[in-house]
């Protein structure tokens, strides 16, 4: 290398470390401004706080956050429950149309859906033993008519003194026998449903309503303890409820009842409270209880999910009443924020009694004319647990 090359290249050198410098300095003075920046936004960020047991907000969240309060009002005030429940049959108009014998299935005249008369035929079963059953009958009665032929006959003996009163005495003893035997005779076909032709069972509906159960069809082999239909009234039903333990005192057998499907919420069906659970259920904290409805425009349907609303049967009373949106859970309690400015609140526990679906009453916890929050009350809920 030429020495003359020596000094140029140092210079370059220095102006290349120079330039190095310029941009590293200036990246940390773009980094200090950016961190600055960031730090005055934090600062002004605008996010309630906790102030001892008090939540503190901005007027601006109050806005944002929709926070608006509502008096504690002391009011008569009329209990309700409000649950989901299930439609379910009305035992006492559901009929279990069984076959009684054994034998095969003839004929069916009704299926599912079909309404039925009481008495109307549903199906025939061709049966051997309601044929021995049937036939016996006729036995029975050959051998009364000879019993009361014999004993007639005795008795006209006796009267000419041609017999003795002990045979007369077993002709008649005969002739009661035979009677009992054709009794016992009719009562077993009865029993069979012999009423039709020579070793034929026809299953009848004993009652109005419509076949929600079939099961048999022509030609099946059925035994005595096959339930071959299921009948149902669907003009009166059941709706079944599970009502919780804090509620269950306002419940009472008459209480009013207004059941609506949870698919048709503008069908409105009456009922009543027909009975209450003697038995809190450990695990759901509940217990059933059941309502009676008239359903003859056939709303409802076994199964169906309802909503009921029960309107307790106490007299209404004057308690603190607050807006049903103002009570939310913290650590399972029932709690309020109570308002100490338009920017302060107050976390409180109250103890809750009835409620009639818009507004709950408050047994401990508040007084009256105290306010609450009634609208944005999980925006402040957030900030226990921030």
């Amino acid at each position: 290398m030429h020495p003359s090359s020596r000094p140029h290249r140092g210079k370059l050198l220095v102006i290349a470390i120079a330039v190095a410098a310029l941009a590293v300095g200036a990246f940390l003075h773009f980094r200090s401004k950016k961190d600055t920046g960031s730090a005055r936004t934090a600062a002004v960020r605008d996010v309630p706080r906790l102030d001892g047991n008090a939540i503190v907000f901005s007027d601006a969240f109050r806005e944002r956050a929709t926070i608006a309060f509502s008096p504690v009002e002391q009011r008569p005030f009329q209990p309700t429950v409000r649950v989901v429940g299930t439609v379910a049959f009305n035992p006492s108009f559901v009929a279990a149309i069984g076959t009684r014998l054994r034998g095969f299935v003839r004929k069916t005249f009704k299926y599912e859906g079909d309404r039925v008369r009481e008495g109307e035929a549903l199906a025939e079963v061709e049966s051997a033993e309601l044929g021995e059953a049937q036939s016996s009958i006729t036995q029975a009665h050959a051998r009364l008519d000879a019993a009361e032929r014999n004993a007639k006959r005795e008795r006209d003996l006796l009267a000419r003194q041609l017999t003795t009163a002990r045979e007369a005495e077993v002709a008649e003893a005969e002739l009661a026998m035979q009677r009992a035997a054709l009794q016992a005779a009719e009562q077993r076909t009865k029993a069979y449903g012999g009423a039709g032709s020579f070793g034929v069972f026809v299953l009848r509906s004993p009652l109005d309503g419509h076949v929600v159960e079939r099961n048999v069809s022509p030609g099946q082999s059925v035994d005595g303890e096959l339930i071959g239909y299921k009948v149902a009234d669907l003009n009166h039903l059941w709706i079944e409820l599970s009502v919780f333990e804090r509620d269950i005192g306002f419940v009472h057998v008459g209480d009013a009842v207004v059941v609506s499907p949870v698919a048709s919420g503008g069908v409105k069906i009456p009922g009543t409270v027909a009975h209450v659970g003697e038995i809190i259920d450990p695990a759901t904290r509940s217990t059933g209880v059941r309502v009676a409805v008239d359903n003859p425009s056939h709303h409802l349907r076994p199964g169906q999910s309802v909503h009921a609303t029960i309107t307790s049967g106490d007299p209404a009373h004057t308690a603190l009443l607050i807006p049903h949106d103002a009570v939310v859970y913290v650590d399972g309690k029932a709690t309020v924020f109570v308002a100490e400015t338009e920017t302060r609140v107050r976390p409180v526990a109250v103890h809750l009694g009835g409620s009639d679906g818009t507004r709950h009453e408050v047994v401990e916890g508040l007084e009256a004319g105290q306010r609450v929050a009634a609208a944005g009350v999980f925006a402040l809920k957030s900030e226990l647990f921030r």
